[in-house]
């Protein structure tokens, strides 16, 4: 909002930050003028970045070149030593002494120790593995340490060996072999000259002299092909004999030279040129290393020395900007700025100064002042126009008033209006509902009622009344069948999905819908035998199969064909009815009656929509079917028209390949202990009475009782309980509470909760938190399912 004159302030360190934001609407004139110069510099910044950065890869390169020349030098140098020793064992094989292995074999070799510097012994090892003559008495009297007798009689030519250290010598040797390729007793036997490693160490500080080709900052290092450290120039006592360390295993495995970025084994990090133990080089590695900053720190200084240059003038740039900007831009700007101020406060008759025709800001300022001069006249207009809206205003608000009153009282009515026809559509439902649902109830109950009657009348009848029982138990299973069809319309049930072979479950219905439909409906089954099998519950398939049937003979009032089919069909990732991509059975249900119309057959999936007279449906037979497909991952598609009859097609899963063989039976529990007490609690008082003599036929002492403080009064007199089976929804106490307070008075006790319920009430009851949990059972339970679950529970107990 704008402030006025005499509008607070905002503090100081909000002001600074407003000013110095990097948005365009709110950046000061001297931040957009860095911003210029800034954006100004930027190329030169980067291309001096860009030529360091480049000067300074170059020499890096040129130190890692540098590194490995060392390497290849000092493994020059290296090789003059081992040709002096090819040399001096080359003369040894000369002497005839050697090579007929003569009492004078010793004094020669020793005769040719004293003229050649650095060497410990010659030695001459026979073909046998025994040292046949010796410069030095000492390697024949300690025998084969380190094993260079064993890597002598090995070598097939001129080589070195490894780090070798030999009793009775001071310093550790690196042998050098050459086999001797003459006739006579010498023949198979190797010349073995021990180059002294102290030697070495001095050999190698020699190399740095002044005016040597080597860099006074390198370190130079060598190791036999294991790795062991063999001389160094520096702190050699320390570290000859000891491996190198794991970081430089690279330059064991190469081949060629190369240089490693690596902590050396006196803790300091180099860059080390090496050469690779070859063949070539006798099998010994070189290695010279470098602090590589050291070697780049003339290159840094450059660049160091260079962008400070550039970044100072970069600075005396800005800094003059900022000057120049201050006196030439900054202070006239302020001028306009203070003249806005002053005309948002109200302050219309103030002007800008410095108003000319000759600069920019003259003219800005010149500009300012005419729109200043118009809006104070424009001001003066609006004030007298106000006057005149603020009677047309008050005059429009009453009129408005009025008419959203007016409305409210519409709305209101039409609020009461939908309630009502919503209300009777709801009792229209309902009724259509309870028509179709109470013919069925009707059915079962006369079987129930009959059946029950006809037992009474032949109870001496064994056999009459096992089948009339089982008659009854018939009627009770279509019953529970007639309440899972209403779950699964009302989607309150979840489908059991089962492994079902679509040829076999449509020839078994064949008889009963060829007895069903009449005999003017012909029958056919199109199933042929590898028609893969469907997951989907079998009960919910063949009541929607039926269903869809006995729908097809009313549209076939005079007769006709009725086909039943299933075929295996895949489905794309394009199916324009939205089907998952997959493999599916379409299972087709096709009748030659009247047909559907197109307005029929867009209502024909609704609920409760049906085209018959009233009494004659409850139009939930499409609707059922619809739910059954969707609930079993398909669809359900329809085709018809006036005259050519109907195909409703369901569009069932396939089963995997995986689930190729059903599981076998499940293995009932072996019954509990006669012994066993069980306390009963149901309000009802037939079902208490009928679950009570299932328990006790099988064996249990059951305790019945119709509530749950009952329950919990005995429990509290201490009377004895192995299990708890109560049920669900009971006046009082429902089962959850009562399982929950028994097992505080009996912890771990074992309970089965019994319930009518197949929807949410069972899934609310399942969901209570109970410490260690209950057994759901849904009504009705068989006597079997009962004793079962009883027996399986209490021999879970037994064994816990």
């Amino acid at each position: 909002m704008p402030q006025g004159p005499g509008a607070a302030a905002p503090p100081p360190s909000r002001r600074a930050w407003r000013g110095w934001r990097l948005t365009p609407g709110h950046m000061r004139l001297s931040t957009r003028l860095i911003l210029i110069i800034g954006t100004s510099l930027l190329p030169i910044l980067a291309m001096q970045a860009a030529v360091g950065w480049s000067q300074w890869s170059e020499r890096k390169a040129q130190v890692g070149a540098i590194a490995v020349q060392q390497a290849q030098l000092l493994a020059g140098n290296l090789e003059g030593i081992a040709q002096g020793a090819r040399i001096l064992l080359g003369a040894a094989t000369e002497s005839p002494e050697v090579r007929q292995i003569a009492p004078g074999c010793d004094r020669h070799l020793a005769r040719l120790r004293r003229h050649a510097q650095g060497y410990a012994f010659i030695a001459l090892v026979d073909h046998g593995g025994k040292i046949a003559c010796s410069s030095d008495p000492g390697p024949a009297l300690q025998g084969d340490e380190g094993g260079w007798i064993t890597a002598a009689r090995a070598a097939d030519r001129f080589t070195a060996g490894r780090y070798t250290r030999i009793p009775g010598f001071q310093d550790a040797v690196l042998p050098f072999y050459l086999p001797v390729e003459v006739a006579g007793p010498a023949a198979g036997a190797t010349l073995v000259a021990a180059l002294d490693l102290a030697w070495l160490e001095q050999a190698l500080q020699r190399m740095k002299r002044a005016g040597s080709p080597f860099l006074a900052g390198g370190i130079l290092t060598l190791a036999d092909a294991e790795g062991v450290v063999l001389a160094r120039d520096i702190r050699n006592a320390e570290f000859v004999g000891q491996p190198l360390p794991s970081a430089a295993a690279p330059m064991l495995s190469a081949t060629r030279p190369g240089t490693l970025q690596l902590r050396s084994i006196d803790g300091t990090t180099r860059l080390v040129g090496y050469t690779p133990p070859t063949p070539e080089n006798h099998h010994i590695a070189t290695a010279v290393g470098f602090e590589e900053h050291e070697l780049l720190r003339d290159i840094e200084r450059a660049l160091t020395r260079g962008t400070l240059i550039l970044l100072a003038g970069a600075l005396l740039a800005l800094g003059l900007t900022l000057l120049v900007g201050r006196r030439f831009i900054t202070r006239p700007t302020e001028g306009l700025l203070q003249a806005a101020q002053r005309w948002r406060g109200g302050d219309l008759a103030a002007r800008a100064s410095g108003a000319d025709a000759h600069s920019e800001f003259g003219q800005l300022a010149g500009a300012f002042n005419g729109m200043a001069a118009a809006l104070q006249q424009r001001e003066e207009e609006l004030r007298q126009h106000a006057l005149v809206l603020e009677a047309r205003v008050a005059e429009r608000t009453a009129a408005l008033q009025h008419a959203n009153a007016r409305l409210e009282a519409e709305i209101q009515e039409r609020r009461s209006t939908e309630a009502a026809l919503l209300q009777a559509q709801k009792l229209q439902a309902v009724g259509q509902l309870a028509g179709g649902i109470a013919h069925d109830f009707n059915n079962v109950l006369q079987a129930v009622l009959g059946g029950v009657a006809l037992i009474g009348k032949r109870a001496g009848d064994p056999e009459a009344v096992a089948r009339l029982t089982g008659m009854v138990e018939e009627a009770a299973k279509r019953g529970q069948s007639i309440t899972r069809r209403l779950l699964a319309f009302s989607r309150r049930e979840e489908l059991r999905a089962d492994r079902l072979d679509v040829a076999a479950l449509l020839a078994g219905l064949r008889e009963v819908l060829a007895a069903t439909l009449g005999a003017r409906i012909r029958v056919e089954i199109r199933a042929p035998a590898g028609v893969p099998p469907v997951l989907a519950d079998r009960g919910q398939l063949e009541t929607v199969l039926v269903n869809l049937a006995t729908n097809a003979r009313d549209a076939m009032e005079q007769g006709g064909r009725l086909t039943l089919s299933a075929e295996p069909v895949t489905v794309g990732p394009e199916d324009p009815g939205g089907l998952a991509p997959g493999d599916y059975v379409r299972v087709a249900v096709k009748d030659t009656g009247s047909g559907m119309d197109a307005a029929t057959l867009a209502r024909a999936g609704e609920p409760f929509f049906t085209t018959k007279p009233a009494g004659k449906g409850t139009g939930l037979g499409l609707a059922m079917a619809r739910g059954f497909a969707e609930g079993s991952g398909g669809r359900m598609r329809i085709q018809s028209a006036p005259g050519q009859g109907t195909c409703i097609a369901l569009w069932l899963p396939r089963a995997a390949e995986a689930e190729a063989s059903a599981p076998g039976p499940v293995p009932r529990a072996a019954p509990a202990p006669s012994s066993a007490a069980v306390l009963l609690v149901d309000d009802e008082p037939a079902v208490r009475a009928v679950l009570s003599e299932h328990l006790a036929e099988a064996g249990y002492r059951v305790t019945a009782l119709a509530d749950g403080a009952a329950a919990l009064d005995r429990l509290r007199a201490g009377q004895r309980c192995d299990l708890l089976v109560s049920d669900l929804a009971m006046e009082g106490m429902d089962g959850v509470t009562l399982i929950r307070e028994a097992r505080r008075l009996r912890p771990g006790l074992p309970a089965i909760l019994l319930t009518g319920y197949a929807g949410d009430a069972a899934s609310l009851a399942v969901g209570q938190e109970v410490d260690g949990g209950f057994t759901l059972l849904r009504k009705p339970v068989t006597a079997a399912q009962l004793t079962d679950q009883v027996a399986a529970l209490l021999g879970a107990q037994q064994v816990g």
